[in-house]
């Protein structure tokens, strides 16, 4: 197997205390490169990375040709830019969220890795915490029957201002809720149809998005900017009789009528609890380390990854109903049609 050579591009507090710790673990690739323009974070990053090159300009380190793919931890605008400059460099992208402003501007990036042919990321980390894959595995069982129901609660107090040259509720959708869009979509499937319900008041926000699934199953979504902390819910119904809720990423509970469960027990009411172990390296439960292996065994098989440009694309759909759900009036219920994917 050839080793993937990697340059790291973004060594802020994201990059260098998450994804670059995350990404030396990985087997099959490792980190040839450093980039970041502020000198003294790029220099610390490329020691730690074990005295690799550093470069203060992306671009640079992109044409030296040293490269088979780059993972980035910057604004959206350099996720966007650089994207298409390494993606037309023939380079496997993966970018943190988000990886774009727009659907638009997806698209355009969609179409220029189908041209290039290159395999592209989205740092989408909730997806590969451990917490969530046991739910994801429960939820697979036959026991466990066919998704019902899929809630989630994203509790966030920020941001509450706009960022990234765009308004505050783009900006909390794709800072905060674009990993709870995307898990509901993992899970549920494709989607038949989005209302969004949005409350402003002030700085703050409650939005409501009620999705329905082509499979027949329903998810809601509640999160918003006025929460006094950050909190984090998950709750699915299976038509075997059985409901599951994960909180905070920690702490996995299933319910049974009294069936057999889908792990172990049965009776007229049976109750099972799991959690992480506390061994489990923190970028591994956290979701980091998987997602950036996950990418590299993509690229190494020649498979698209689960996470890529395409796969965000229902995601943005989902966005735009709510940015245009707030722009329309502050206490609104917007039905929106089903939302149909642009082909490239």
């Amino acid at each position: 197997m050839t080793i993937l050579r990697v340059g790291f591009i973004g060594a802020g507090e994201q990059g260098i205390n998450n994804l670059l710790p995350a990404m030396l673990q990985v087997s099959g690739a490792r980190v040839a490169a450093i980039c970041d323009q502020d000198a003294s974070r790029g220099e610390i990053a490329a020691a730690r990375a074990g005295g690799v090159p550093y470069y203060e300009d992306p671009k640079k380190m992109i044409e030296s040709g040293k490269l088979d793919a780059v993972v980035m931890a910057a604004p959206p605008n350099v996720h966007r830019d650089i994207g298409h400059f390494a993606i037309e460099h023939g380079l496997h992208t993966f970018v943190e969220k988000p990886p774009c402003m727009t659907t638009r501007e997806l698209l355009d990036l969609i179409a220029a890795s189908r041209k290039h042919g290159v395999t592209t990321g989205v740092g989408l980390n909730y997806r590969f915490a451990s917490a969530v894959q046991r739910f994801h595995e429960v939820s697979k069982n036959p026991l466990f029957g066919e998704l019902v129901h899929l809630g989630i609660m994203h509790a966030a107090n920020k941001p509450r201002a706009p960022m990234w040259g765009t308004n505050t509720t783009r900006a909390f959708m794709l800072a905060q809720a674009i990993h709870s869009v995307d898990l509901a979509i993992s899970f549920g499937g494709e989607l038949d149809k989005v209302d969004v319900s949005v409350r402003e008041k002030g700085k703050s926000s409650i939005i409501q998005i009620d999705l329905s699934f082509e499979s027949g199953a329903t998810g809601s979504l509640l999160t918003g900017s006025a929460f006094p902390v950050f909190a984090y819910e998950m709750l699915a119904v299976g038509s075997g009789g059985h409901m599951m809720r994960l909180e905070n990423f920690w702490d996995l509970t299933l319910l049974s009528e009294g069936r057999q469960g889908p792990l172990i027990g049965d009776g007229k009411r049976w109750r099972e609890a799991w959690h992480p172990s506390p061994l489990e390296s923190g970028y591994a439960r956290s979701g980091y380390f998987g997602e950036l292996q996950a990418f590299t065994d993509a690229i190494q098989q020649k498979k698209r990854f689960v996470a890529d440009y395409e796969a965000m694309l229902p995601t943005y759909k989902v966005i735009d109903a709510v940015v245009d759900a707030a722009s329309s009036t502050h206490t609104t219920s917007r039905a929106a049609a089903s939302p149909e994917v642009a082909h490239v």
